[in-house]
């Protein structure tokens, strides 16, 4: 099979080309920072109407905040006007508190007077309809000609805790803090849920951005990432108006040396069609997001309460380095319990060091120490507990973990115990790299002088053992972006439109591309595939070949261990029976039978709003039971392939193989020949090898589908009896 030179596109696809241009930084500001805001539909007579007003004087908001209402002649107290128009001078913001038919109308007098931003709540003041649709439209085509930023529709707006400007819909409590985790999210319910947390995450601003028809978490992810008062962002997202944006705007807060964290929804069937029924935004596989997103640098979290928990520990401005980790606790049953979901987040609890169990043990000569360590009953607890704690923060970890049960509604003994453990967990990591934590393995509120005495020291207070180890877990083993590729595919086979992809033509396209593939030949007749069979002088394979034939070996049409003519004739009198049984018309396929000791699956799929992925799993026919698959979005080299491998299951069991390890390199170079296929020939969807057999000097590709847009007329197919050279271009380009 000739092969040539093909150019290739590395656009990743899945990207919209009539999205509106972003927002200016200047409007962004505006944003998120206004200095003035113009409620438009403010009423004494509704909550909405004037919460904003006192929002931003509860939180102390020194710009301006002008109720706009024809209908009367003051808002609590504070005089309105009866049009944005007879504003002395814009305001940076305004919120159109109105029904849907006058959005645009809002936001088109808005921008004519010079407003930096518009936003549009939801709350029954824009609707789910055909109406909001058109809505979404028209704002966009605004925005676009004259650069005003639109939050929404369908949010609740802005918390912005640096400026105490609230344009917001939601009660704003007093609480809520001010720190440097910013907050993203598309459901306004997360954002009430975040801005909600009695001041458990010190926040710098919260963004409800709704349906995104404008301003999207992109955006707002580059302005935190330049934004001087923001370390670290969460982010919770149900859908992407743009998914490579997205990506690209987390590495740029990655690069300024911030934290994303990130909870998405859409693993479930049930939630994919919530997420289109809500944002009308369609939610890519699970899977896809999530490796998209780590490659990106993203942290992510599996539920809200993981995100707040990550929250919490970001906004303390510390920094999680490593998952190396020492608990202090006062129970054996805990400290058994949290070694068992340490072990589930990935945490290491290292064995203590002489240096450490050393000098406890000589004074406490009963004092069993390990890790995690309970000092409980040994001594009087103001005595042991000290030297417990400072011991563990000695021994250079990252983390030490004080856990005790910590409720508001406890005895006053045990609400000072843990006061007093919290002194001496700040005292002993005091100038150390060590993350404190204090721990209640159980999820009730804690004291509130506790939760003050932690705030005032940098201290993450956590609650739920499973929940907290798991976000602990999760920070340590976050991993920087991972390098964008960007090289050119190396030589690929040219298709002709006119190729029909069964398996063996997918084959022999994926041999032409490096893959290793077992000799194989197409017949017609079980006489012609006996004659094969003796010909290959081994133990072969028949099978059926048709176009779009899948699942093979479910309907009869795979026979194996075939050795001899009077096999092969039989074994082909059987598939053609199977065929023939399930109203199928197919030809023979004899294939050299491959040996080894453990079947992979290796994938390609161009995803809608991902791009290129490339996949790679266990395989053979439990692979859609089994569904253990790793996966990278965008294009692959060799380098890339192994850091796949090395983060999979299946790679790990391929490194730790009994008898040596199996042949890593080959599966390394098959991923990449893939990617390098689909790159090259954008009208493919999907590629499939599975399973690829892997042995300890070779990975053989045994059965292939490629799956194209645009399927050839079958009728225009026509079969050579051996190998298909119509499938292969001699020398064109797709």
């Amino acid at each position: 099979m000739p092969l040539v030179e093909q150019p290739v596109s590395l656009d990743p696809g899945g990207m919209d080309a009539s999205r509106p241009s972003h927002p200016s930084q200047t409007a962004l500001a505006a944003t998120l920072r206004p200095r003035s805001i113009a409620v438009v539909g403010a009423s004494p007579r509704s909550f909405a109407g004037q919460i904003v007003q006192r929002n931003c004087s509860d939180h102390r908001f020194e710009g301006l905040v002008v109720p706009v209402n024809g209908k009367y002649a003051d808002v609590a107290g504070v005089p309105t006007v009866g049009s944005l128009s007879d504003l002395p001078t814009a305001p940076d913001a305004v919120v159109a508190l109105v029904g849907t038919a006058r959005v645009q109308a809002i936001a088109e007098e808005a921008a004519a007077i010079g407003a930096g931003a518009v936003i549009v709540p939801g709350g029954g003041f824009t609707d789910s309809g055909g109406a909001a649709t058109d809505l979404g439209a028209s704002l966009a085509t605004l925005s676009d000609v004259t650069g005003i930023s639109v939050v929404g529709p369908n949010c609740m707006g802005i918390v912005d805790l640096v400026t105490g400007a609230m344009p917001y819909i939601g009660t704003v409590p007093r609480d809520t803090r001010r720190g440097g985790v910013a907050a993203i999210a598309q459901s306004g319910a997360v954002i009430e849920a975040l801005v909600s947390a009695g001041g458990r995450i010190p926040f710098s601003t919260l963004v409800s951005s709704g349906a995104e028809v404008v301003t999207t978490t992109a955006d707002y992810l580059r302005f935190f990432a330049a934004d001087p008062e923001t370390t670290a962002v969460l982010v919770f997202i149900e859908g992407f108006a743009d998914a490579q944006d997205v990506l690209a705007a987390a590495r740029e807060v990655a690069d300024a040396g911030k934290i994303v964290a990130a909870c998405f929804v859409g693993r479930s069937a049930k939630a994919r069609d919530g997420i289109l029924a809500h944002s009308g935004k369609l939610a890519p596989s699970a899977r896809v997001t999530a490796a998209a997103l780590r490659q990106s640098g993203v942290v992510l979290a599996e539920d809200l309460d993981e995100l707040i928990t990550i929250g919490e520990i970001l906004g303390t401005g510390r920094r999680v380095r490593g998952a190396r980790t020492h608990i202090v606790t006062n129970s054996g049953g805990e400290a058994n319990l949290l070694s068992d979901l340490a072990e589930d987040a990935a945490l290491d609890l290292p064995d203590l060091t002489p240096t450490a169990s050393a000098p406890l043990s000589e004074q406490w000569p009963a004092f069993h120490t390990a890790n995690p360590l309970d000092p409980w009953g040994v001594d009087d607890y103001t005595a042991v507990y000290p030297a417990a704690i400072d011991s563990l923060a000695r021994e250079g970890g990252d983390i030490v973990i004080v856990s005790q049960d910590q409720q508001a509604t406890a005895g006053e003994y045990e609400r000072q115990l843990g006061l007093d453990l919290a002194q001496y967990l700040a005292d002993a990591t005091r100038a150390r790299d060590t993350v404190p934590v204090m721990l209640s393995p159980t999820s009730q509120d804690p004291d509130p002088r506790l939760s003050a005495f932690c705030r005032d020291n940098d201290i993450p207070l956590l609650r739920g053992a499973r929940g907290a180890l798991r976000a602990l877990g999760s920070l340590a083993h976050r991993t920087p972006p991972e390098p964008v590729v960007t090289r050119a595919p190396a030589r690929v086979a040219a298709i002709t439109d006119a190729a029909e992809l069964t398996e063996d033509v997918a084959l022999e396209i994926l041999g032409a591309c490096g893959v290793q593939t077992p000799r194989q030949e197409r017949v017609r007749t079980p006489d012609q595939a006996a004659a094969t069979a003796a010909g290959f002088g081994g133990p072969v394979v028949i099978k059926a070949v048709a176009d779009g034939l899948l699942h093979k070996s479910d309907l009869g049409l795979v026979v194996t261990d075939v050795v001899g003519q009077e096999a092969a004739l039989g074994a082909a009198r059987q598939v053609l029976d199977a065929a023939s049984t399930a109203g199928l018309d197919v030809e023979l396929l004899v294939v050299e039978q491959i040996t080894g000791s453990l079947d992979v699956v290796v994938g390609y799929k161009r995803d809608p709003q991902f791009g290129p992925t490339t996949i790679v799993g266990l395989g053979g026919v439990w692979a859609e039971l089994l569904d253990s698959v790793s996966a990278h979005v965008g294009a692959l080299d060799l380098h890339a392939a192994h850091r796949l491998l090395g983060g999979s299951h299946v790679g790990r069991m391929m490194r730790e193989a009994r008898g040596g390890a199996l042949d890593l390199e080959a599966v390394a170079r098959a991923l990449v020949a893939v990617s390098d296929l689909g790159l090259a020939h954008p009208e493919i969807v999907a590629i499939d090898i599975n399973p690829i057999i892997v042995g300890r000097d070779r990975a053989v590709a045994v059965d292939a589908v490629i799956e194209r847009v645009h399927a050839p007329d079958p009728e225009s197919i026509t079969h050579d009896s051996t190998i298909p050279a119509h499938a292969v271009n001699q020398g064109a380009t797709p």
